[in-house]
């Protein structure tokens, strides 16, 4: 083979391998309920209010008395406050995600969520409290409903120990 021909091998793979790479990269950034159902619970569990966003309209509006994610920031601030810690002994990080589709339609899906949780109060915090086995460690186990808004899944119905209409 000549020098020429090593050469156009070389980037004829290194082309071939970017390709992949972005068509990797382009199904990795699809909006599935599964993704959604692990990124809302990670949002959720460290009082994030980007959950809302995770949120159908048809749940987000249906508190009668304020936003529904502000009055669960509060509702843990408050329990927070009444064991004698600041709020951010509430946020929890989600280890060891694993998800199943239970069911899955056009519009409607259920994903079982599991994995643990360990309190967050710095992003530091969990890697010190697993180095020295400080904290417990709490199961997750949770089904997720969602349905699909403007071609988005979004979290709705029943989830956690979100609060009640």
């Amino acid at each position: 083979m000549t020098q020429m021909n090593k050469i156009a091998a070389l980037i004829l793979t290194l082309i071939i391998g970017i390709a992949v790479q972005a068509f990797f990269f382009m199904i990795d950034c699809q909006n599935t309920p599964s993704l959604v159902a692990v990124e809302f619970s990670k949002a959720y569990f460290q009082l994030d209010r980007s959950m809302a966003a995770k949120i159908c309209t048809e749940r987000l509006t249906s508190g009668e008395d304020g936003d529904l994610v502000d009055k669960y920031i509060y509702r843990s601030a408050q329990e927070a406050k009444e064991r004698g810690f600041n709020s951010d002994f509430m946020r929890y990080k989600l280890y060891n995600i694993t998800t199943e589709i239970i069911s899955k339609s056009w519009e409607n899906a259920q994903v079982r969520i599991t994995g643990q949780k360990r309190v967050a109060i710095n992003p530091a915090y969990p890697l010190v409290a697993k180095l020295f086995n400080l904290g417990a460690t709490h199961e997750v186990d949770a089904i997720i409903d969602l349905v699909k808004e403007n071609g988005e899944w979004k979290v709705c119905g029943n989830f956690f120990d979100f609060p009640v209409k």
